[in-house]
């Protein structure tokens, strides 16, 4: 009985039904796999068949270990997520969302260009262009420099499973800025019957195009805070703009909203007031992501100037604890801000990991002529 019940929670919808496609020149599971060089290769787009995938030696192990309450290697991203009590891991969305899918039915996530208007603070370069540019211009390191990105003319490669696919997660780039993404998404109500769900900046939206949709679509709004520092945070940002498109959405018929949120050390005092923001009027989802780069964390942070973070994540809490949203969504915001105040006590100083921060910091407001401190004043003393 024990074994099974393990099985049945260690299990994953992705390493049986998911297609990850993004600017690799390789297929995952899903976004957050964690991939090396033997498995570029052998999962390259261009060799593997995507009919008979699922059943490759490498996913079947996978899902192995999982059904013996082992998490493969390359599931450290959902393992850190859900060790610390929270539910909006990959792995537990997926368990979720496709709960129900049988073993022909697929989700593609896909990443058709990375043509984007937005450089924010915590993205990278195969997944915006306007980062690229700015880290290019400041000659930071590119860990990504010399990744095949493909280039697709078209997507007719899908068509052997167009039929099966039953949800298709778009991501830029941005979707509604990206010629190469308005194309799919042309090309996905020609030829599937699936449901979307795609990421925003919320700078542009296709109003006659999401009408158009005969079919729920989902827009994911990414926001890590609101006024001033959510223009430094999400560069590019028109704070008014992005509310006023969010609002908007909110009100086409077929159309759910969600919120995505990526703590940082940029945000880490300020997603609060996003969150007040929320508790007003809770979208369908609130979901957290974690900046896993090291001058993104909580290392960065001196020890005596960490205080004001924590009274202020403390006080947002006790006001989540009463606000009137769903029980599993308050759970897990609530979790995800404890998990922050958490590694703030606990987690140690790294003065060299700092220095590195403060370098970053330096090179890219140069090269996009703004300053950390105009923007984000609470977090000045993080470059001093």
């Amino acid at each position: 009985m024990y074994l099974l019940e393990i099985s049945k929670i260690m299990d994953c919808k992705f390493l049986s039904n998911g297609i990850a496609i993004q600017y690799h020149n390789f297929i995952k599971p899903c976004c957050t796999w964690r991939v090396n060089d033997r498995w570029a290769i052998d999962h390259n787009l261009d060799k593997v068949n995507l009919v008979t995938w699922h059943q490759h030696a490498d996913l079947v192990a996978a899902r192995t270990q999982l059904a013996n309450g082992i998490w493969p290697t390359n599931c450290q991203d959902c393992e850190t997520v859900e060790n610390q009590g929270r539910q909006d891991s990959v792995r537990l969305g997926g368990e979720s969302a496709y709960s129900k899918f049988n073993e022909e039915e697929l989700t593609l996530e896909i990443r058709p260009g990375s043509v984007c208007n937005f450089a924010c603070q915590t993205c990278w370069a195969p997944a915006s262009s306007r980062v690229e540019q700015y880290y290019k211009q400041a000659g930071v390191f590119n860990q990504y420099a010399n990744l095949v990105k493909h280039t697709f003319n078209d997507y007719d490669f899908l068509l052997p499973i167009a039929k099966r696919l039953k949800t298709i997660i778009v991501l830029g780039g941005e979707p509604f800025y990206d010629p190469g993404c308005l194309k799919f998404l042309q090309w996905t109500v020609a030829n599937t019957s699936a449901e979307l769900l795609t990421f925003t900046n919320g700078s542009v939206l296709n109003i006659e195009l999401l009408k158009s949709f005969n079919r729920k679509i989902t827009l994911v709004f990414s926001m890590d805070a609101i006024g001033t520092p959510a223009e430094y945070i999400r560069f590019g940002t028109d704070w008014p703009t992005v509310l006023a498109n969010f609002n908007l959405a909110r009100q086409l018929p077929n159309v759910e909203v969600r919120v995505n949120i990526t703590t940082s050390v940029y945000n880490f005092y300020y997603f609060t007031d996003l969150l007040d923001m929320l508790m007003l009027d809770w979208p369908a989802v609130v979901t957290f992501g974690i900046a896993m780069e090291d001058i993104y964390s909580e290392k960065v942070i001196p020890l005596d100037q960490r205080g004001e973070i924590i009274l202020k994540l403390e006080s947002c809490v006790q006001r989540l604890q009463t606000a009137i949203i769903e029980s599993g969504q308050k759970s897990n915001t609530i979790n995800a801000v404890n998990s922050i105040i958490n590694n703030l006590k606990t987690m140690p100083y790294d003065v060299e990991i700092h220095n590195k921060f403060k370098k970053f910091v330096g090179k890219m407001d140069g090269v996009k002529k703004i300053k950390l401190a105009e923007y984000c004043p609470e977090n000045a003393n993080l470059l001093s």
